[in-house]
């Protein structure tokens, strides 16, 4: 009987390895696979981006490969298909809530579960990934002048933020307490493996609280006469990123127009830059003890070389300067996100080497040199970290804001990606937002003037 269980054992885990490749993570990481299709898009065939991310859209991947689309688009300037992979996206998230019981039991238990790699399950995204997704959504829906459509999705943005942070707080306490009571190694225990992490994730104060998207959600409510929920949305934002100043001048005087005093003659130009792509993980190999003796496991990680934040210089017509300032760090919230988990991800490492130490021992004893091949094969294969992010996300962003005479004005943007001069509408009393991502080359979207009813 045993020696059934072990065969059915190995069986099983090589279906769930040849089925993780359908998208070869386990062969090929996840980040080589996007340096093509990323070169293409930041250099402006978001056609051809699209062509390469569409087979992966159908795999087990579907959400990240639907989240790399979704961005793509943008990039492209194509709000409509933007917005109809996004919907996609939502859905499969809110298919996840849904099914979150089944999720609890869904990777198994047993020597089955420890066997399987992560890369050969479905990728679920990150807390911060989720977020991004509404708020980039909001941006399609503005940019489409559907205002609706657009609070609907900040709407849901800022209420997104605010459960995910508290089951989040819940699901770190929950993993340090199994980690403490099940004796694997600490994270404190590989600080010189982990510095890097540790430094891209010292960078922000929060993995989920997204000051970008808060402070466009704000700048859309000011536009549209939201001026409570406005100031909510700029605190918030100031709560993550208190050393911008912007933030308060904002604050300051979005409170005295509540109070009645106004500057119809004027309007307001906000810039949203969005600089970089997001740095892919890295592996590293940690030595784990377990009852057998010291293994050699693989982790993903960050190497901390961040993208060092450069501004975008703009200039009026009549010589007004202005450049931005960061308001949020993408890489340092993914840098966050994975160090929150990697207590979890120690304890069932450690529990994964030990559980390939029994199978490889019982086939060895059991079914001879076959047995012990096959499990020598997957040992190595199988040992590979999980690199899976979205990484067509920026690295950080930034805004500026300034206050100009009603009519059309032409900006002169400078940044890293290169020049451009554009020309903008500017209407008394309104908000016009320019956005600019910087992939190497600058991709401008001029949105829709929201004016005050």
């Amino acid at each position: 009987m045993q020696n059934n269980n072990l065969t059915r054992l190995l069986l099983l885990v090589g279906a769930l390895l040849l089925g993780g490749c359908a998208t070869s993570s386990l062969f090929n990481p996840y980040p080589n696979q996007a340096n093509h299709w990323k070169q293409l898009a930041a250099s402006g065939q978001g056609d051809a981006a699209l062509a390469r991310l569409e087979k992966g859209a159908r795999g087990k991947d579907r959400l990240l490969y639907l989240q790399e689309s979704a961005r793509v688009a943008q990039l492209a300037d194509q709000p409509a298909e933007s917005q109809r992979l996004f919907a996609e996206v939502i859905g499969l998230y809110d298919e996840q809530d849904e099914q979150a019981r089944i999720r609890a039991s869904s990777a198994g238990s047993g020597l089955g579960a420890l066997m399987v790699n992560d890369n050969a399950l479905p990728y679920r995204g990150q807390d911060y990934e989720r977020i991004a997704v509404h708020g980039l959504q909001a941006l399609n829906y503005w940019q489409q002048q559907d205002i609706e459509g657009a609070n609907v999705e900040f709407r849901r943005l800022t209420l997104e933020q605010r459960v995910i942070e508290q089951r989040h707080e819940q699901e770190i306490g929950r993993a340090e307490d199994e980690a403490a009571s099940s004796g694997a190694p600490g994270i404190g225990d590989f600080e010189g493996q982990f510095a890097g992490l540790n430094s891209a994730a010292a960078l922000v104060r929060s993995s989920i609280q997204n000051p970008y998207f808060y402070y466009l959600a704000g700048v859309f409510r000011e536009g549209t006469g939201q001026y409570n929920d406005a100031l909510v949305d700029y605190k918030k934002a100031y709560e993550s990123a208190p050393q911008l100043v912007q933030l308060r001048t904002d604050i300051q005087r979005l409170d005295a127009r509540q109070r009645g005093r106004r500057q119809r003659a004027q309007g307001q130009v906000v810039v949203a830059y969005e600089q970089g792509y997001i740095p892919p993980r890295e592996e590293i190999s940690l030595p784990i003890p377990t009852i057998h003796g010291y293994f050699a496991v693989s982790f993903p990680t960050y190497s901390g070389d961040t993208l060092v934040p450069r501004p975008l210089q703009i200039t009026t017509e009549s010589g007004t300067q202005a450049r931005t300032e960061v308001i949020a760090r993408f890489d340092g919230m993914a840098a966050r996100a994975l160090r929150e988990q990697v207590p979890a991800m120690l304890v069932r490492q450690t529990l994964r080497a030990a559980a390939k130490y029994s199978a490889q021992k019982a086939a060895n004893d059991e079914l001879g040199l076959l047995g012990a091949l096959t499990t020598q094969i997957y040992n190595l294969v199988s040992e590979r970290a999980d690199l899976r992010s979205w990484l067509t996300l920026p690295a950080n962003a930034q805004i500026a804001r300034l206050t100009l005479a009603p009519g059309t004005h032409r900006l002169a943007l400078s940044g890293p990606g290169g020049s451009a001069n554009v020309e903008i509408p500017v209407v008394a009393g309104g908000t016009t937002l320019v956005r600019v991502i910087d992939t190497g080359q600058l991709h401008i979207t001029i949105m829709p003037v929201l004016e005050e009813p």
